[in-house]
């Protein structure tokens, strides 16, 4: 798990932050509460000018009562000063400030008017002057209960003044109710720092809400976006392979012509730049399918040292042209994984090894395995990656040491590939890297049971090479003349006997046509007029009442499609490479079609 340190720095910004959003609620709250406020404040102010202008005369009442009215109208006056654009994060703070300032300068005119209004002598004018002072603050603390700061100012001008008044100016015992006053202030005081409190909660789970708000919105606007980008990516894998997909099998056919070494040559070069796009074309692919679910593992019993050592030949060449020595170590183990994944992974493991390390170095996959798992490990003498850049190569179309983008040296999505396959089988992956020194990635796979490692007769399957394909009736289903021209050229050429159609007719009249019942199915997965290849596999096997093997060729990622597939009907993903085809006709052929394939 990664830790997140915070430095003393952030730390006090983030508090510094959070001080800021509680005041810009804590003021858009007095902000709100103002009117309302006032209001109520007047009706107070109404009646006891009344009352004291019964018990002191009216000059006396109306002074105050006019003092007491221009506060209220400072009061409203306040927020159209800050209107608009109202409260912001900006001004909050001044706000606030002024606020506190008027609720002072209002409890000075009730306590200070209160002491002047009251006479020690009149004894009812003093405990009108009480219940007006307390009534005051008690009514303060609802609406300014969103910033305690203002509530202070208010009660300490208003009752403290007003109790020190009464305690010395008022004759024994009607003095004893300054002590009252003071009792009841800090009473008042414990009271609005649990309202404030409360109201402070308050304030959080209110930004609590808008900031969960937020987040399921920028959610939603990243999975938007993230389904926008696969719908796209598969669209445009889907179309550049159609094209790369005939190409391919173009190039297939002219190698079959008696050409010249020089035209020879310059076909290996199209074959190669061919090649080189169709890598790029096939990490587009792959990425979708696996973000699109339609990747399904086909989990089963493999004899781990055998199955890595016919991937490690095929990276031999390679190996040898970067001049490096490329080795397997290791005993064999029976491993309960999913054969084509597990070589998809070995595959974008060995190429970056062998990629990322300068002439004269070495590549090592070695296995050891001990109760319940096997170590797969693939380590190299290459340039390494900085400590703070081994969890990033797993990102896509991370490349360290390719800034130019150089398509060369691909997409950068073959890390993130391996990532996404690991999870898929449950495998463990860890990398570990010094700068300078090389790399070291291990898989740590699951052994398979007893019962199924002892089933030597799956374990050693292997397709006949050497079956003939001559002889197979292929009946080729494709909306796309070229793709049929295409592939009709190369099946010809391997000796098969190739019938074409676009799919756009009835399939059982093209079958009555027909002068022979068809061995293998190969159709498009889209057909033209919203036709589905499935089906119309289907309707062949209906209309001849068998179950005839069949490939199904997709350039499409968006559905899992490869829950389609099983022991008589193949996926394959354009653009197919004609010797993946071959292998699978000639696996058909045997009668030994496997998911390896």
């Amino acid at each position: 798990m990664t830790e997140i340190s915070t430095t003393p720095k952030e730390a006090e910004d983030r508090l510094s932050l959070d001080r800021r959003a509680l005041e810009l609620e804590q003021a858009r709250l007095l902000f709100e509460r103002a009117r309302s406020s006032a209001i109520s404040v007047f009706a107070l102010v109404a009646l006891f000018s009344s009352i004291m202008a019964l018990v002191v005369g009216l000059f006396e009442a109306g002074v105050w009562f006019a003092a007491a009215t221009v506060m209220i109208g400072v009061t409203l006056l306040q927020p159209r000063m800050f209107t608009p654009p109202g409260v912001t994060s900006e001004n909050a703070s001044v706000y606030l400030g002024v606020h506190t300032l008027i609720s002072g300068v209002t409890g000075a005119v009730w306590g200070v008017g209160a002491a002047w209004l009251a006479d020690p002598d009149i004894p009812m004018s003093v405990y009108t002057g009480v219940v007006m002072v307390v009534t005051i603050t008690l009514g303060g603390i609802s609406p300014q209960s969103a910033f305690r700061r203002s509530y202070v100012a208010l009660a300490t001008m208003t009752m403290l003044p007003f109790s020190i008044w009464v305690l010395f100016s008022a004759p024994w015992p009607i003095n004893a109710n300054g002590i009252g006053v003071v009792i009841a202030y800090a009473f008042f005081m414990a009271i609005s720092a649990r309202v404030e409190i409360g109201t402070r909660d308050l304030i959080a789970a209110k930004r609590n809400i808008e900031l969960t708000e937020e987040l399921r919105r920028q959610r939603d606007a990243v999975q938007k976006a993230n389904e926008e980008k696969t719908r796209f990516l598969a669209a445009t894998s889907h179309d550049l392979a159609q094209p790369l997909h005939a190409q391919g099998f173009y190039i297939s056919a002219l190698r079959e012509k008696s050409l010249d070494p020089e035209a020879r040559a310059l076909v290996e070069k199209v074959a190669s730049s061919w090649r080189s796009l169709g890598q790029l074309l096939d990490g587009l692919v792959e990425i979708n399918r696996l973000d699109a679910g339609a990747v399904l593992p086909d989990m089963g019993p493999v004899r781990l040292k055998q199955h890595t050592e016919g991937v490690v030949q095929h990276f031999e060449g390679q190996a040898e042209q970067h001049g490096l020595r490329l080795a397997l170590e290791g005993q064999e183990c029976v491993v309960e994984t999913d054969a084509a994944l597990l070589s998809r992974i070995l595959g974008n493991l060995l190429s970056n090894a062998i990629k990322y390390t300068p002439a004269g170095g070495a590549v090592t996959v070695s296995i050891t395995y001990e109760t319940g798992m096997a170590r797969l490990a693939i380590a190299d003498t290459g340039v390494g990656i900085p400590a703070q850049a081994v969890e990033s190569v797993f990102g896509e179309y991370v490349q360290l040491g390719n800034p130019e983008r150089n398509r060369n040296k691909g997409l950068g999505l073959g890390l993130s590939i391996v990532r996404r396959l690991a999870q898929l089988l449950s495998i463990e992956v860890e990398l570990k890297s010094q700068p300078g020194e090389g790399t070291s990635i291990t898989l740590d796979i699951p052994l398979a049971t007893e019962n199924a490692a002892g089933n030597d007769a799956v374990l050693s399957r292997k397709p006949d090479d050497h079956q003939r394909i001559s002889s197979l009736r292929v009946l080729v289903v494709d909306d796309e003349e070229a793709i049929r021209l295409s592939m009709s050229e190369v099946l010809t050429s391997w000796g098969c006997e190739v019938y074409c159609t676009g799919g756009d007719g009835s399939i059982v009249d093209f079958l009555d046509r027909m002068d022979a019942t068809p061995d293998v199915v190969i159709a498009d997965h889209r057909l033209g007029n919203d036709a589905d290849g499935l089906q119309l596999i289907e309707t062949v096997r209906d209309e001849l009442n068998e179950t005839v093997f069949a490939v199904l060729m997709t350039g499409d990622t968006s559905v899992p499609v490869l829950r389609m597939e099983d022991d008589q009907t193949k996926i394959l993903f354009k653009p197919i490479d004609p010797a993946a085809l071959r292998e699978l006709l000639l696996k058909s052929r045997s009668g030994n079609v496997d998911h390896d394939s």
